[in-house]
């Protein structure tokens, strides 16, 4: 596929006509054959807050220039399946930025979107009535050594406080619980299937199902899962539906060196197509709206 749907803006657009594309539209793709990583980084702090990349819980990209808000996107060359960045947990993106430094020159390797608010309203009637009524619980588990060393204490009380300092910044339909046992601590962050968008607070199918294999499974370096609040797993066929109904909604961006992609991680799930060339160069930075701005 093409990126016909995304919006391309030439040149170098103003921050406040990049958001304004982005609010309206869900991503646009920035297309200057001379841009350097120095505009792409001005370019995200003048549309964002950008969040420093945390890989405590699992590493899998390379900070760049020892800036921690500015990194490699996920090693590899392993095409990855649609999914929102970080829905599993409390404080996730509303930007994602991505700058393409060298393509892949196998020709592989594009930056695959889908617009959740369109997936969704292309459900059958009956699956979209259950995603929309449906809450899930990102449930990570971390043995005693792997927490105490990620939260720099042994006192189970202080850990609890560290985790649940997230609770005033929590929007209306999310939560959090942890608990501490000897055998370790499981924490679940549990939040609505079909979250508003944070432009026009519109339901959207915007979630990481499609990528967390949605059984009693865990992935993540076998630390994280998702399941429904009663505890059974997410319906295989449920997302089997989505997942088919995604394919059909799905573009992808064909990279240029030079483009900048902005993602509202609210409303857009995306993923990346397999690729051979292990040059291939794109970096990513991502961060806060200011609410302000966003409403």
């Amino acid at each position: 596929m093409d990126d016909q749907r995304i919006p391309v803006l030439t040149g170098r657009p103003a921050p406040e006509t990049v958001l304004a594309t982005v609010a309206r539209h869900g991503a646009a793709l920035l297309r200057d054959r001379d841009r350097q990583r120095e505009a792409f980084v001005r370019l995200g702090d003048a549309v964002m807050s950008p969040l420093p990349y945390d890989g405590a819980f699992h590493d899998e990209r390379d900070v760049v220039d020892d800036d921690p808000t500015t990194t490699t996107v996920t090693r590899g060359t392993r095409g990855m399946p649609l999914h929102r960045e970080a829905s599993y947990a409390p404080g996730s993106p509303d930007l994602m930025t991505f700058f393409c430094e060298r393509p892949a020159a196998d020709g592989g390797g594009g930056t695959t979107l889908c617009d959740g608010v369109a997936l969704l309203a292309a459900l059958p009637a009956p699956v979209r009535e259950r995603f929309t009524q449906m809450e899930i619980i990102w449930e990570s588990r971390m043995s005693t050594a792997d927490w105490q060393r990620m939260l720099g204490t042994t006192d189970p009380a202080e850990a609890r406080g560290a985790l649940r300092r997230w609770e005033p910044y929590l929007h209306p339909w999310e939560s959090i619980h942890v608990d501490v046992t000897d055998e370790g601590m499981t924490t679940g962050f549990g939040t609505h299937c079909t979250p508003p968008t944070r432009f026009g607070a519109v339901p959207a199918f915007c979630n990481s199902l499609f990528i967390s294999r949605p059984r009693d499974d865990e992935y993540h370096d076998r630390r994280l899962r998702v399941r429904t609040p009663d505890g059974p797993p997410v319906d295989d066929d449920l997302v089997a539906t989505a997942a088919e109904t995604a394919a059909g909604l799905t573009v992808a961006v064909p990279w240029q060196a030079g483009d900048v992609l902005v993602v509202d991680n609210s409303r857009y799930l995306h993923g990346r197509q397999a690729f051979q060339d292990t040059g291939r160069t794109v970096l990513v930075r991502m961060g806060m709206l200011d609410r302000a701005v966003a409403a």
